[in-house]
Order: C-alpha cells, then sequence, then structure tokens
C-alpha cells in the first residue's frame, strides 16, 4: 500500500485537467491502491499561498488517517519561517518550494535560506521540484540550484522531485551522492528501469515512490514500482518507509 509523497488537488489554471477536486484524487488514490498522500493544494504552485495552506489544511484534516498536509510559500503576502513554523504548529509535516513557477525568487535568496533553516530546526523535509510535472512547457530548474541549497543546509532534509532521464538523471545521482541530507521521489522518472537503477546509485533509503497526481495519471507511478523487480525490503522502502521516515522525522 504506497506512501505518495508527490500529491495534490485544486485549481490547475493552464489546462483543464479530467480529475482535480479531493473526491477525484481520493478515487484515483483507491482505484490505483495508494494508502496516504503528502498532499498540497495547487493553488500554492501559481496563487496566495495562505489561501493554498487553508484548503490543505481543511482537505487533510477531512481524511486525516489518509492524507499529511504539505505546505506551500513565497516570499509574497509575508511568507518567511516564521509562518512556516505558524503552519507546522497547525499540523503541515513538509514544505514545498516552487521558484520555478513565477514566484519572485531564486534558490539562492535569503528567502529559501530562512526556510531551509527554519524547516531543519522543525526536523520537517522540503521538497523540491525542478518542474511541477512532465511536461516540457515547464523548463526545468536546474538540479544543481537544488544541490547547492541542499549543501548549504545539510541540517535539512531535500526532496528532490521532478527529475526525468539521460542528464537530469545523471545530475540527480551526483548530486544524492554528493549531499546525503537529499532523497529523490520518482514521479517524473520515465526512463526504463530508472527506478532500480536510482536505487542501485544511491540506495534504497534514499528513493521514495511520488505519482504527481492529478497532474499525472496515477497507474504510471504503481507501474514503476511493479516493473522495477526490487527485492521485498528494498521495494517496501520506497513504496512507503521512506516517506513514513522523513515525515516522523
Amino acid at each position: 500500500m504506497p506512501f505518495d509523497i508527490n500529491a495534490f488537488f485544486g485549481h490547475w489554471p493552464y489546462w483543464t485537467l479530467p480529475q482535480t477536486s479531493g473526491d477525484d484524487v481520493l478515487r484515483l488514490m483507491d482505484r490505483f491502491g495508494i494508502d496516504r498522500a503528502a498532499m498540497t493544494s495547487l493553488r500554492g504552485l501559481h496563487g496566495d499561498w495562505r489561501e493554498a495552506n487553508a484548503e490543505t489544511r481543511a482537505f487533510a484534516k477531512a481524511h486525516s488517517g489518509r492524507l499529511v498536509p504539505v505546505a506551500c510559500l513565497s516570499p509574497m503576502n509575508g511568507g518567511d519561517g516564521s509562518a512556516l513554523r505558524e503552519l507546522v504548529a497547525e499540523g503541515f509535516a513538509a514544505l514545498r518550494l516552487y521558484p520555478a513557477l513565477a514566484q519572485g525568487y531564486t534558490l539562492a535568496s535569503p528567502f529559501a535560506d530562512d526556510l531551509l533553516s527554519t524547516a531543519g530546526e522543525l526536523k520537517i523535509p522540503v521538497i523540491v521540484p525542478t518542474r511541477p510535472m512532465m511536461h516540457f512547457r515547464f523548463p526545468p530548474l536546474a538540479i544543481e540550484q537544488v544541490a547547492a541549497l541542499a549543501g548549504r543546509h545539510p541540517e535539512t532534509n531535500v526532496v528532490l522531485s521532478g527529475p526525468n532521464y539521460l542528464g537530469e538523471f545523471t545530475a540527480a545521482v551526483e548530486a544524492l551522492q554528493r549531499y546525503g541530507n537529499m532523497t529523490i521521489e520518482i514521479s517524473c522518472m520515465q526512463g526504463f528501469g530508472d527506478v532500480t537503477r536510482m536505487v542501485e546509485a544511491v540506495g534504497a533509503d534514499r528513493v521514495l515512490f511520488g505519482t504527481g497526481l492529478p497532474l499525472h495519471y496515477p497507474a504510471c507511478g504503481i507501474a514503476k514500482l511493479d516493473h522495477s523487480k526490487l527485492a521485498a525490503a528494498p521495494l517496501q522502502a520506497v513504496a512507503t518507509g521512506n516517506a513514513v521516515r522523513l515525515l516522523r522525522s
């Protein structure tokens, strides 16, 4: 019963998605046997982070056995380390950063360092996507920028999200091998056998199951696990154990 570290719900402004509501997302999880998910309102990627986090809080509270709320913050409207502390006190278990979606900052900014430092103190992971989904409309953020952020904050768990195949896969492996506080989720990996190759390169405790639902159809993520040919123990770690460990740290 996998634990999805990279799931969403809600408003998506770029094109029409077949499933976006909370009920839609839960039905997708049920259909493909996804037990739990770390969830964020899609509004947090492009809109008011306060409104987005309120949506996420309400949805997670209504389904507390299955959904773990993940916060979004930007420098606008008072987003800073103090705001993150308040959100964690309210039950948020992780943070997502989206500098690539025109939120007005870079990963080299004082804002990013403030949040990473605060997340390290609070012992919550920070998910940093190079792209929101596997779609070539969105130019990817350089993996090296995420790695540099992780290097400046070795006390903080950084989940790399979004790398695909070929050069991105290689850059991701190099980043994880250099920085022990980095892990990676698999929602955008499309290379044949890449989940197994990543586990072989960095260890089963550094790779997390993620689908990107409903931006991605979750059957693709389940197929990556089914065809990985991992032994039982590393498969359980990737599918569930690593997410539980990070979110309970």
